[in-house]
């Protein structure tokens, strides 16, 4: 991924007053439409599947620059202002019930755009299973946003949550990235010390191990799995009665430090999972979630021979673009509506003359290329309270 910085994302209990979020609605548009005149619908797109950008666009708009409200109120106001403009991009799905409309969102606009809305719709639900099956870190999904362009661009903005510490992970995924292959742009949240990663290429082997065990007779991987069961429990009689004496590598979950789930295998799942020409189709099979793929997993690793990557893949965050307009919770300083207005007002004003004065546009990159240069006191910005 190749991306570095700071991010911690506590599940804040808090709410966007009203007059900071119609705000927000307001100037997301406006900066959307600057993006695309300047850039065109795909690459704006992009933007945002970087994790650093769509956290900079986050602290542009006033949100809290460390809060699980990063995403979920960003998508949403970008959902808003987007639904309201004629720009060729729209968000569908956010948190919760809102996700799981996701599908019905994608069909509303095919009737409008030439698009692809089975693709759209399978990439959806795949990008669900790759962070809640394929990639298990102890965060469960709760909310998923797909930003689509009118030319069939999408990319993937979706977050996890985990109760027990209290905080959230975001993840991005771009169409272009091999979904099988770290299909993340990026992860941002707290880095944990494991987690079962069967979408890095150092799980490829286990993973073409895994499509040959399901289609094999269901009561074959039943057996594995038990030996598997069997070596959990110290017993590994059997294992060395067959030759195959337990791998002397260190694996999390034999040894307790990694146990989100429960593995465990359900004999008619397997059997509806035989016709899985890929793992793509394996990953998409009804009935088989994180239990089953852990299991799996262990038997590849176990059984098998075939590594698996447990290692963490989260990373990244940057804070300078908080001091644009302030943050919800007063980091690095409280929202001044006053101000707010002021720029949403030029932002307006610049939109309405970007088109038709050429000049504006240079004189606004050498504006872009003064700001990079700003030694901004990122000290000032400190953790807001959840």
């Amino acid at each position: 991924m190749g991306i570095s910085g700071v991010a911690d994302l506590p599940l804040h209990a808090g709410h966007v007053p009203p007059w900071l979020y119609s705000r927000m609605v307001r100037l997301s548009g406006l900066i959307v439409e600057l993006l695309i005149d300047e850039r065109g619908i795909k690459n704006t797109i992009r933007l945002f599947s970087n994790p650093v950008f769509f956290q900079a666009f986050n602290n542009i708009i006033g949100m809290d620059w460390d809060s699980s409200g990063s995403t979920t109120i960003t998508t949403a106001a970008l959902k808003e202002a987007l639904s309201k403009k004629d720009t060729g991009i729209k968000v569908i799905g956010g948190k919760g019930v809102y996700a799981l409309n996701a599908p019905v969102e994608i069909e509303e606009l095919g009737r409008t755009w030439d698009i692809d809305i089975e693709t759209l719709k399978l990439m959806s639900r795949l990008s669900a299973k790759i962070d809640n099956t394929a990639l298990q870190d102890g965060y469960r999904l709760y909310h998923h946003a797909m930003i689509i362009g009118s030319d069939g661009t999408w990319a993937v903005i979706q977050q996890g949550l985990n109760e027990k510490i209290k905080y959230a992970r975001r993840y991005h995924i771009w169409m272009e990235n091999d979904l099988l292959n770290e299909p993340h742009t990026g992860i941002v949240g707290i880095k944990g010390n494991h987690a079962l990663n069967m979408v890095s290429r150092t799980s490829n082997d286990a993973r073409k191990t895994i499509l040959d065990l399901v289609h094999q007779e269901a009561i074959k991987v039943v057996r594995d799995w038990a030996m598997v069961k069997a070596m959990m429990k110290g017993n590994t009689t059997i294992l060395t009665y067959l030759g195959k004496e337990p791998p002397r590598y260190y694996n999390p979950y034999l040894s307790g430090a990694f146990k989100p789930y429960t593995a465990s295998i359900n004999e008619d799942t397997i059997k509806q999972a035989r016709d899985a020409n890929d793992f793509k189709d394996l990953l998409l099979t009804r009935g088989l979630g994180p239990s089953t793929m852990l299991a799996l997993a262990l038997i590849a690793e176990l059984i098998y021979r075939n590594p698996i990557d447990w290692n963490d893949p989260a990373n990244i965050d940057p804070r300078r673009y908080a001091f644009a307009l302030g943050g919800k919770d007063g980091s690095p300083y409280p929202v001044n509506r006053e101000i707010y207005d002021t720029v949403i007002d030029i932002m307006q004003a610049i939109v309405d003359m970007a088109r038709k004065d050429g000049a504006l546009t240079i004189y606004l990159k050498h504006l872009a290329n003064v700001t990079r240069q700003l030694n901004l006191p990122v000290d000032l910005v400190r953790p807001t309270p959840p």
